[in-house]
């Protein structure tokens, strides 16, 4: 009498994959969950801080200045409710792409190689959350810097090292446009990269799967 034959189940679905998949199905959705309110709560942030800063910079002049301090103001406002929209298209499209890739995990046939085959969609999620960050940062941080005259990053010593324009307190046009032309060349780079890894692990489980047909023929 085999007395771990009640645990036959449950090996067979570790084996084939099913356990492995199912948690992975969760987790990317739990992760879903947790980016649309990171997505939420930012861009809340963001409005909040924009309105403190506007109170600030109105504020500091005095009588004479008053004038400046509230054109200044407005514009904080107006270039931090756009960036919180973009903070808020993020975390909608991050949900999404999370909630998408969980259920062509979930949707996977059992195969010997669930792992590689896991592996490389997780690989095409990292390449399409990466561009997505970096297209909506660099369409937003370039609208908040033309806005505003100021740049987001410019507290960032290493980033202004490389990107002149876009480290400097007053950016202008320049700062923007350079910051929009390097945010989207990265997101292309990445996305290209990711999805090449994920091609060349699909590939793989092509060519072994062919190879363990072709030894049983």
């Amino acid at each position: 009498m085999n007395l771990f034959g009640i645990l036959d189940p449950f090996y067979h679905a570790l084996s084939d994959g099913k356990i492995i998949r199912q948690t992975i199905a969760w987790v990317l959705r739990i992760l879903a969950v947790i980016m649309a309110l990171i997505g939420l709560f930012g861009s809340i942030a963001i409005i909040v801080l924009s309105f403190r800063a506007s109170n600030s910079a109105a504020d500091i002049g005095g009588d004479l200045a008053a004038n400046s301090a509230g054109s200044i103001s407005a514009n904080i406002i107006i270039g931090s409710i756009l960036l919180a929209l973009f903070v808020l298209a993020w975390g909608y499209l991050t949900a999404g792409v999370l909630v998408f890739r969980s259920r062509s995990v979930k949707e996977m046939k059992d195969s010997h190689f669930t792992a590689l085959s896991i592996l490389s969609v997780l690989f095409r999620l990292n390449g399409e959350l990466a561009f997505i960050t970096y297209s909506l940062l660099g369409v937003g941080g370039c609208l908040f810097i033309w806005i505003t005259n100021a740049s987001p990053l410019s507290q960032l010593g290493v980033l202004g090292e490389i990107l002149p324009f876009v480290g400097h307190e007053g950016a202008g046009f320049l700062g923007g446009l350079e910051l929009l032309v390097v945010l989207l060349l990265v997101a292309f780079i990445d996305i290209i990269l990711f999805y090449a890894l994920a091609e060349y692990i699909s590939v793989q489980v092509e060519i072994a799967l062919n190879t363990r047909g072709s030894r049983k023929a």
